[in-house]
């Protein structure tokens, strides 16, 4: 972080800009598809937003001043593991409906159970076993499990709408959470590697904002570009 520029920390806010149009376009098609969920699906989608928002701040605040604001730092996964998790059993329940199935019919009730069992965890390890950072493992999985359950059901939509490219920007999106994951544990963080990481998460999140913008044009009757 003593390396961390002014215009990379500010570079950091283009994913949380591209994530916030994303999880609008989300809500949206969900909304479509089982307004029932909808107060579901905004909660789940600000605390993505929220996540992506404490982690760009955090590093803003550290550069302008060096204050170094951990709390701040540390909330992106026990945000946006919640969000994600939720999103991806809405979404799972919405295509349900679209194929005439019902899941059940508060999706939100086992999603909201097994992320209070993993905050329990977290908790658990956090300070029932003092083990330092205990939190991290549960709500990395939590995180893991959301955002790829939620990209391979955007995923099977695209190829039931027989939209390729659309299913290629979600499999980049994909693709850029498993180049980050090196990064991010890469030792000493050198400038050059910060702005690779962030280059390729603004990308991953622009990838999968235009593909869920396309995907939502087409549950509302337009066709996008093919």
């Amino acid at each position: 972080m003593d390396e961390f520029t002014l215009s990379l920390a500010l570079f950091n806010f283009f994913p949380v800009v591209f994530t916030a149009l994303g999880m609008t376009f989300l809500v949206l098609w969900l909304h479509e598809g089982r307004p029932d969920n909808t107060p579901f699906a905004v909660v789940a989608a600000v605390l993505v937003v929220l996540g992506g928002l404490t982690k760009a701040s955090w590093k803003l605040i550290f550069t302008l001043s060096g204050t170094d604001l951990l709390w701040l730092g540390n909330a992106l996964f026990p945000l946006i593991g919640p969000g994600f998790f939720m999103l991806a059993i809405l979404t799972l329940a919405t295509l349900c409906r679209q194929q005439g199935r019902t899941l059940t019919q508060r999706p939100w009730w086992p999603a909201l159970l097994f992320i209070a069992m993993m905050l329990v965890l977290a908790a658990w390890r956090t300070w029932g076993l003092e083990i330092t950072r205990g939190w991290f493992v549960p709500m990395m999985l939590l995180t893991t499990l959301g955002n790829l359950g939620l990209s391979a059901l955007l995923i099977a939509l695209s190829v039931r709408y027989r939209r390729w490219w659309l299913m290629g920007l979600l499999i980049i999106n994909v693709l850029m959470i498993f180049l980050l994951q090196p990064i991010a544990m890469a030792e000493p963080k050198t400038v050059m590697l910060h702005w690779i990481e962030q280059t390729l998460t603004a990308f991953g999140t622009l990838c999968f904002t235009v593909a869920i913008y396309c995907l939502w044009q087409l549950r509302c009757g337009y066709t996008p570009v093919r």
